[in-house]
């Protein structure tokens, strides 16, 4: 018998892994040597294979072993139903073999005795991660021994009741799956809105205006100072001192608090001659070409910073609000007109200082620009109260899917049915049948089935 974890009802009973299931690792060839390895041979899993892998069942891995492979490795082959569960790196991935397989190290698999359901057990683990985390050991990573495995606690119904659980838990699992696939579409939605408010703010229908209220000048034509890059220093500059912007500490969605900045050591000249000023609008010139010609305006809790070599730097005369000159920027128009001329190397882009004022910005009168700001932060306010709402919805239904497991593994998601065979009855015939087994002999592994 096993620990209690908690009460099931009466014809259930806890029983520990290693008096169901005969538990298998596995292993690796020498990597170094590529005939061990092949595209069709014998099916091979090893946890990276499980890495955000959704589905119930898995037949191979992304690549097999050879038979050399196979001969040369721990690695033993599994039958069809095996529960795959790593052990390792991380603990806690689980899914069920479709046909036989084998697997590296990096995993316990329970081989299942007596029909015990394979989906059961599987969900089973899956709600478990924590409890077989607890009795991991390591300290570079986590590991679950074998030893460990045999003694995981594994709460026992009956074989009917076993599948009225997995039917229940699929039903209702798949529904809540549904709900999270269409919440996971919601931050696409998002910016593609808030793209096409941008593009309603500046080309005059958000706020009614016609094209003869908007002229188009060059960016150039509305600074009063800059362009001017930003500054270079060596790593051993950094530590303590004056704040300085880095390009990781803002996107198109967030800017980081000034208190997180970096900080360095200059001289007063270099602090002042750099010095970020409130409004001033800050562009990134060198990044990947995702995130090149990413802006910003300056806050008043910025002001006195000073900004890395690869942004440059803008102050925009009394024609223009920085915000606006700034989403504008941000738009899917405005950042294609500010790049369109950008520099290509290897995984990076740049423009220059003449690429940001050659610019052309669609420009109302000053007053128009503040109540086109005003419409655009109030869509976007209502954009993203709709954004927190999808990411709570995914967090309950996150949390509904736990209270599901929690409730069919003691006995509480259907009901039990007085005419099943009770679990004691199960465990005591597959004691007898291992018992009545022939122990199994030491020797070579025979070879891989085809």
């Amino acid at each position: 018998m096993s620990e209690a974890r908690w009460q099931v009802p009466h014809s259930w009973l806890w029983a520990s892994f290693g008096e169901v299931a005969d538990i298998v690792g596995g292993g690796t060839p020498p990597t170094g040597d590529e005939a061990n390895f092949t595209k069709q041979g014998v099916p091979w899993l090893t946890p990276a294979d499980l890495t955000g892998y959704r589905e119930t069942y898995i037949s191979r891995g992304r690549r097999d072993l050879s038979e050399k492979g196979y001969r040369e490795s721990a690695a033993r082959l599994l039958p069809k139903g095996t529960v795959l569960f790593s052990s390792r790196a991380p603990v806690g991935y689980c899914a069920i073999a479709s046909e036989n397989v084998s697997t590296n190290q990096g995993f316990k698999s329970f081989i299942l005795k007596g029909d015990i359901s394979p989906e059961y057990v599987r969900h089973y683990l899956l709600g478990s991660t924590e409890y077989a985390e607890s009795k991991a050991s390591g300290t570079t990573f986590k590991e679950l021994s074998g030893s460990r495995a045999t003694e995981l606690a594994l709460p026992l119904p009956p074989l009917p009741e076993q599948r009225r659980i997995v039917a229940k838990i699929d039903s209702l699992t798949a529904k809540s799956r549904r709900a999270r696939d269409h919440l996971e579409h919601i931050p696409r939605l998002v910016e593609k809105y808030k793209q096409a408010i941008l593009a309603a703010a500046f080309d005059g229908r958000l706020t009614e205006l016609s094209p003869h209220d908007i002229v188009h000048p060059e960016l150039g034509e509305l600074i009063e100072f800059g362009p001017q890059n930003g500054l270079y220093l060596p790593k051993d500059r950094y530590g303590e001192g004056t704040p300085i912007l880095r390009i990781q500490n803002y996107g198109f969605n967030f800017i980081d608090e000034p208190t997180n900045w970096h900080r360095v050591t200059v001289s007063d000249a270099i602090a002042a001659q750099f010095a970020m000023s409130d409004g001033d609008l800050i562009i990134n010139r060198v990044n990947s070409p995702s995130h090149l010609g990413k802006s910003m305006v300056v806050t008043k809790a910025m002001a006195g910073a000073i900004f890395e070599s690869n942004m440059m730097r803008i102050r925009l005369n009394a024609l223009a609000e920085p915000k606006f000159v700034q989403l504008y920027l941000s738009s899917s128009q405005g950042r294609g007109s500010l790049t369109k001329d950008a520099k290509w190397a290897v995984n990076q882009a740049s423009i220059n200082q003449g690429d940001v004022s050659r610019t052309p910005v669609p420009l109302p009168g000053l007053s128009d620009q503040i109540a086109v700001l005003d419409r655009i932060e109030t869509a976007f306010a209502w954009i993203d109260r709709l954004a927190a709402e999808a990411t709570s919805a995914r967090t309950l239904i996150d949390r509904l899917d736990q209270a599901v497991l929690a409730k069919a593994f003691r006995g509480e998601l259907v009901p039990q049915d007085p005419a099943d065979e009770p679990a004691s009855v199960l465990l005591e015939r597959i004691r007898a049948e291992r018992g009545a087994a022939p122990k199994a002999r030491r020797g070579r592994r025979p070879a891989a089935e085809a």
